[in-house]
């Protein structure tokens, strides 16, 4: 195969939980005209490559063991114009592996924060305006010196001081 002639498809096999890149993971790829196997590098990255006119809107097959993991088995699409085939991670519950289900995932769980966030804004106001209440309450009842009244008759007229 010439370089020329060849489509450079590249994807990645994470851990789940540890968010860590795979290395020397085996990573097979079938459809009806192919069978390809590539091995992940340091930083987890697989790569194949496919001639344009096989990788043509075509359905395939992907499959990937590595030790210490449960294999994934898995369908994606090969199109000319879609060259990285997203993350693979491994075990995920419910086989979630693909990076656009990751995607997916990360929206709803901005969209669930995006909601939180805004539940909490009354609750910081709320907190905010009860703290201002308590110090005002405190500056207005601390001690202070209140005017000593002194009950005994006094002459303060403006005629008794001329005297």
């Amino acid at each position: 195969m010439s370089k020329k002639n060849v489509i450079n498809y590249i994807g990645r096999v994470i851990d789940y939980q540890k968010e860590a890149p795979i290395r020397g993971a085996k990573v097979s790829l079938r459809t009806d005209d192919i069978s390809l196997t590539s091995y992940t590098d340091l930083e987890g990255i697989y790569k194949f490559q496919i001639s344009p006119d096989k990788s043509k809107n075509v359905r395939a097959e992907i499959f990937v063991e590595a030790s210490g993991h449960k294999s994934y088995g898995g369908f994606i699409n090969l199109a000319p114009d879609k060259k990285d085939l997203g993350d693979i991670r491994l075990g995920a519950p419910n086989n979630q592996q693909s990076t656009q289900q990751t995607n997916q995932q990360t929206n709803q769980s901005s969209s669930r924060q995006s909601k939180s966030d805004s539940n909490l804004t009354p609750v910081i106001a709320v907190i905010i305006i009860a703290f201002f209440v308590l110090l005002s309450l405190s500056l207005r009842s601390s001690p202070r010196r209140s005017p000593v009244y002194d009950r005994t008759p006094r002459s303060d007229s403006f005629d008794d001081l001329r005297r």
